[in-house]
């Protein structure tokens, strides 16, 4: 039995859902449906599936269980919600949502409806991000002092000018944070977990779009430990994401979603638990479908937003699958897509009101 697929939404970001569905055993891509009528029609035959004329004729298909939502940030809500009210499955690119009610919602409705919410945050199924965490929380590298997230990209003025909702509040819900920043944001709190506190300032410092370009923001984790957030499109040439997770016993850093450094104060014992700390993961590996492999080639998304590959999204799909067919847990479901949203307008909160934010916190 295979789970039926509708893409909705025919942009760039689409043909890294289309790719991972064909690469998912028991996925199948049923059909597309775009606004672009011309980028429906060149996607449904590049992937020999039919092209919808609209999303109820979607609804409408018992062949799809599923769709992946790839249109613009500021109708991910509501696709999802008509989705969901029609008994499929949903697949939300990220941000699950621009507001908490919103995310709320969602999750009710896919409580009601008894169907799955799950939001793309694909680095959550890297290898190195799963042994980091592993090593955050079993205390390996000694009490959690100091974390810091650097996330400095290049997107120039002319990627702004192309897709005109890019930079709005109302379609891209932010800048920065919300569009590139979201998955580091959520990264370090999986990793590290909930942050209690954020004070943040914003700017639109480069380019001529409405939402901030570059954001600066201090926070205070639930566990103590105090951390950084630096996020911008205004940085030439742009640099890779960098997390630094530092302890009073150790110091792993994240590149991307590879770990290019890791330090701690008994390297005798190290290779030793290094290696245990391996084997565990490559048990664990083998249980997760479409997994990650390790050490591939690191995307350039820090410098173009087109520039990164399928493996997170097949990671992604296969679970969505997994869960569908077996019943196993999401890795991502719509709580978990709903926490970096949270921290995200939490920190824009604080800007624009030049006091910090306390989480969690109420909208309005």
């Amino acid at each position: 039995m295979n789970v039926g697929f509708a893409i909705i939404g025919c942009g760039m970001i689409s043909r890294y859902h289309a790719a991972a569905i064909a690469a998912v055993e028991r996925a199948e891509l049923i059909g597309v449906y775009g606004e672009d009528q011309d980028s429906a029609e060149r996607m449904a035959a590049q992937n020999g599936v039919k092209r919808y004329a609209s999303r109820e004729e979607i609804w409408k298909d018992a062949q799809v269980a599923a769709v992946s939502i790839c249109v613009p940030s500021g109708l991910h809500a509501m696709i999802a919600l008509e989705a969901l009210e029609h008994g499929k499955h949903v697949l939300i690119e990220k941000p699950m949502a621009l507001t908490l009610s919103d995310c709320d919602r969602l999750i009710e409705a896919g409580v009601k409806n008894d169907r799955l919410v799950c939001v793309v945050s694909q680095l959550r199924f890297s290898p190195d991000v799963a042994r980091a965490r592993q090593m955050v929380r079993e205390g390996a590298l000694g009490r959690l002092v100091s974390v810091g997230l650097y996330m400095k990209y290049y997107r120039s003025q002319e990627y702004y000018d192309g897709s005109p909702w890019r930079g709005t509040w109302d379609m891209d819900g932010g800048g920065a944070l919300m569009n590139q920043g979201i998955h580091g944001v959520d990264l370090i709190q999986y990793i590290v977990g909930p942050v209690s506190r954020i004070f943040a300032c914003a700017g639109t410092l480069s380019r001529k779009i409405e939402t901030e370009d570059t954001l600066s923001a201090v926070m205070q984790f639930k566990n103590g430990a105090l951390g950084v957030i630096e996020a911008a499109t205004s940085v030439y040439p742009g640099y890779p994401r960098r997390i630094e997770l530092c302890g009073d016993a150790g110091t792993l850093i994240l590149e991307e979603d590879k770990i290019v450094r890791l330090e701690r104060d008994n390297p005798a014992a190290e290779l030793t638990k290094d290696a245990a700390d391996m084997k565990a993961q490559e048990e664990r590996e083998e249980r997760i479908p479409g997994r990650i492999p390790e050490r591939q080639k690191t995307a350039a998304s820090h410098r173009n937003a087109a520039d990164i590959d399928a493996k997170g999204h097949i990671c992604q799909v296969a679970d969505l699958v997994s869960a569908v067919l077996d019943g196993t847990p999401l890795l991502v479901d719509g709580r978990e897509g709903r926490k970096a949203v949270e921290l995200v307008l939490g920190a824009y909160r604080s800007a624009s009101s030049g006091l910090p934010t306390e989480f969690p916190f109420a909208e309005g």
